[in-house]
């Protein structure tokens, strides 16, 4: 059988091939059945294996995003900024601010939560987290 190729150069297809696989050559069906009760017995522990190779890359990732987080503290009596998205006020346009405020921190509640009040006194409802605030600069 012959075929045309690119550039109108000529190959021949051989109908046999010479060389088997070695994997068909070799195969036998009473070692390969030994060899797939012995995988099915002993798949517990490569899922064991497996499991704490997760684990440790899990480990790894968290080591790698915790080293470059930038940790937010505002002590009490800072000003700050509270985003608008988080607040929920409302429809807001394309081009409002996404920031409203200034506010006073209240009190520090601990693991980044604050709690706010207006520069009037007045207690803002609900605790605000610290990836929703900002330090204000007035």
């Amino acid at each position: 059988m012959k075929l045309m190729l690119a550039y109108e150069a000529e190959s021949i297809v051989p109908l046999k091939t010479t060389h088997g696989s070695p994997r068909v050559e070799v195969y036998e069906l009473e070692t390969n059945e030994e060899g797939m009760r012995l995988t099915l017995d002993l798949i517990d522990e490569v899922r064991d294996e497996a499991n704490a190779r997760n684990t440790v890359y899990q480990q790894r990732a968290s080591l790698y995003y915790n080293r470059r987080v930038k940790k937010r503290f505002f002590p009490h009596g800072d000003l700050v900024i509270r985003k608008i998205e988080a607040s929920e006020v409302g429809e807001r346009g394309k081009l409002d601010s996404n920031w409203e405020g200034p506010y006073d921190v209240r009190k520090t509640l601990g693991r980044g939560s604050y709690k706010l009040e207006t520069l009037n006194g007045d207690e803002v409802p609900r605790t605000w987290h610290a990836s929703n605030l900002k330090v204000c600069y007035v």
